[in-house]
């Protein structure tokens, strides 16, 4: 494991710590002629905020990036039935707006078939905007939240479009904010209103200027549809069964969002001639895939790829790399460097930070079985992730056939994928589907939830650290 911290500033402001690590085994075999070999890196990425060494202005961190949230609640006529549904989305919405920090832009819309701009009030022949958080904007928002009448569709793709429209309306059209939605919704998108095809685009023409997570309640959401948003969105989809823990949910991601404190920062990979680029996606805290964005122009080489990340917070996340190694006739036990990996920031960012030098990314070449053969355990960990991932969606689609013995054996797969990665909230979910036996054979159950599968492809989008 090779990796790298930033510096400790002297003076001024205190800095985003920020680390790079990169952990692999680099022996690999010599490829027979005509061969490939293929190489795997865990690519993990630490962002951590020291205290202030300059007393605050307000309630965020000293240059702190300008933050906006769009609260889009449901107001479909499906979440008055039953009445508790509405009145628990109201409680849990009004306690995330009160989660809102001081000086943070916010709106509320309430989602039917058309969004309606529930707070602040649009003013005629205004688009509306959204207000900076106090105690008077908050108690405001909450009050016009609970005097909605629920009714109507769903077109969700209109709601985001709506919250896209707010954060163009916000000081200097949005330039240097940090752009959150939160989502709530008990439904799946109708085509009377939306098209499947129509939400991928107007979830698609918001890519890049907001993150957005994504909250499933009641049994008539669509985990395919949370998921494109959330994806496409660099969010997170949850979904909630018990409505007692609504309210909690949906204020630790308001606050998460409040706390997100760096912008711009960008993966690049500088890949050599020798090493072709496969693949690079998040793994982790979710799975997540990654689209190339444009270098900046001139690039130190044509081999630069760079991947954008949404803000950060105080935490880390994991990628998983994977090259194609190149042999050219280098004797064994020679060492060959394929890429480098190397954080940068976007231009445009708000806070100091000083960036940890480049990691390598190395095949050794190797005739030593007992070196090549091995793997590094948290590029394990998440490969066997991945395929719990591909498993599981086997069961789905065998259910949906019906083909119960195929659905068996891949859920049953997707078990002791569960067990072997230490994945106990996955576990969880899978006995609601399977009843697993000591001796390793597992039981279909004769009744299955629509709800217990949509919530499970849920949670296999989130993925646990190695033991």
């Amino acid at each position: 494991m090779a990796g790298a911290d930033t510096p400790a500033a002297d003076q001024g402001p205190a800095e985003p710590a920020v680390r790079l690590e990169v952990s692999q085994v680099a022996e690999l075999p010599v490829p027979d002629e005509g061969h490939e070999a293929r190489m795997y890196a865990l690519v993990t990425v630490t962002v951590r905020r020291p205290p202030p060494r300059m007393p605050r202005t307000g309630p965020g961190p000293a240059h702190a990036p300008h933050h906006a949230v769009v609260f889009l609640i449901d107001h479909s006529s499906s979440m008055v039935h039953p009445p508790t549904r509405m009145a628990a989305a109201w409680d849990a919405a009004a306690a995330a707006v009160h989660a809102v920090p001081d000086g943070t832009y916010f709106a509320v819309v309430a989602g039917s078939e058309r969004p309606t701009l529930v707070y602040p009030a649009p003013q005629p022949g205004t688009p509306g905007a959204p207000v900076a958080a106090d105690d008077a904007t908050r108690r405001a928002a909450e009050d016009a939240l609970r005097a909605g009448s629920p009714g109507g569709g769903t077109a969700i793709g209109g709601w985001l479009t709506r919250a896209r429209e707010l954060f163009r309306q916000l000081p200097g059209n949005g330039e240097g904010f940090v752009c959150h939605v939160l989502l709530l919704t008990d439904g799946r998108n109708e085509p009377a209103y939306e098209s499947g095809d129509r939400l991928t685009e107007q979830v698609e023409a918001c890519a890049d200027e907001f993150t957005c997570d994504a909250v499933g309640i009641g049994d008539d959401w669509r985990s395919h549809e949370l998921l494109l948003i959330t994806g496409t969105l660099h969010g997170v989809a949850y979904a909630v069964e018990d409505l007692d823990g609504l309210t909690e949910r949906l204020r630790d991601l308001t606050r998460e969002a409040a706390d997100r404190h760096l912008a711009g920062l960008r993966v690049r990979l500088y890949r050599s001639e020798r090493a072709e680029l496969r693949s690079f996606g998040q793994v982790h805290p979710t799975r997540r895939e990654l689209t190339p964005v444009p270098a900046p122009e001139p690039t130190p080489t044509p081999y630069v790829t760079e991947f954008a990340t949404q803000p950060w917070g105080d935490e880390t996340r994991s990628y998983l790399l994977s090259l194609t190694a190149l042999h050219a006739g280098d004797e064994v036990g020679s060492e060959v460097m394929l890429a480098e990996v190397e954080l940068v920031r976007a231009d445009g960012d708000r806070i100091p930070v000083t960036l940890p030098p480049s990691v390598p990314v190395l095949v050794r070449w190797s005739g030593d079985h007992g070196l090549y053969s091995r793997m590094h355990p948290d590029v394990g960990h998440y490969l066997h992730q991945e395929e719990l991932v591909r498993v599981f969606e086997e069961g789905c689609a065998a259910l949906r056939v019906p083909d119960a013995g195929t659905a068996c054996r891949a859920f049953g797969r997707a078990w002791q994928l569960a067990v072997d990665v230490g994945d106990e909230a996955m576990q969880k979910h899978l006995r609601k589907l399977i009843e697993p036996g000591e001796d390793g054979s597992v039981r279909l159950l004769s009744r299955i939830r629509p709800f217990d599968i949509e919530s499970a492809r849920i949670r296999v989008s989130h993925t646990v650290t190695p033991r």
